[in-house]
């Protein structure tokens, strides 16, 4: 019996550069959530930030990453936005635009759930959205007893998840995965891209391995390394 999927699943970042890490949680959100899709957000060059790389590259290693991947796609609600761009801007942004009756599912991971009690007008998320709590250390998310006492009611199993539009939170689990967009950059602007290509393999998708390797897109003197995830 084919498996009834529901809903839209969000997965934001810079994905500087997108990395298997990133495919293993949308697949997760896939397979525990049962979602119809997921849609990757990349973000624009954030306001805060120093550099990062154009979104239009970051764009062109999540399609070559997804090649083959029927059930994800990209959104470019926010990398085309100009300015400071907020998560619950692009959430009342999507609402308005899919109606009320689509399951929409925000997935978060670890290190964005510690902080969320940072997030602007965080409380009024769930009037728009799911959350989706994720990590690829393998250990549970966390955030400030403040959120996680506001999220405790709210919580059900992940399958429940979709059965309504918006409105709760749940947990899914999937394999730990190391990979790391710093550490790539890294590799790639210290080694040749020889050595680099054979250090990451594990880490990236080939076809964005050799989009980075081509456009020499981490060498030191095209691309300024920062601490971006």
């Amino acid at each position: 019996m084919p498996v009834l999927r529901r809903g839209i699943g969000l997965l934001g970042g810079s994905f500087d550069p997108v990395h298997n890490g990133h495919l293993a949680v949308a697949r997760g959100a896939l397979r525990e959530l049962r979602l119809a899709r997921v849609d990757f957000l990349p973000a624009p060059a954030p306001w805060q930030k120093d550099v990062l790389t154009p979104v239009t590259r970051r764009i062109e290693m999540i399609q070559a990453a997804i090649e083959g991947e029927p059930l994800m796609g990209i959104n470019l609600i926010e990398a085309m936005r100009q300015g400071p761009t907020y998560t619950i801007d692009t959430l009342r942004s999507l609402r308005a635009t899919l109606g009320s009756s689509v399951p929409l599912v925000l997935i978060i991971g670890a290190d964005q759930w510690e902080n969320f009690h940072t997030w602007k007008s965080w409380r009024d998320f769930l009037d728009f959205t799911h959350i989706a709590l994720t990590n690829r250390s393998g250990t549970p998310p966390r955030a400030s007893a403040e959120v996680e006492a506001w999220a405790a009611p709210r919580r059900v199993p992940a399958l429940q998840l979709t059965q309504t539009p918006c409105g709760s939170v749940a947990e899914f689990s999937i394999p730990p995965h190391e990979a790391n967009s710093s550490r790539i950059r890294r590799v790639f602007s210290s080694k040749n891209r020889y050595e680099a290509l054979r250090e990451l393999e594990s880490w990236l998708p080939v076809s964005v391995a050799a989009l980075i390797s081509r456009h020499n897109i981490y060498s030191t003197t095209t691309h300024k390394i920062d601490g971006h995830h």
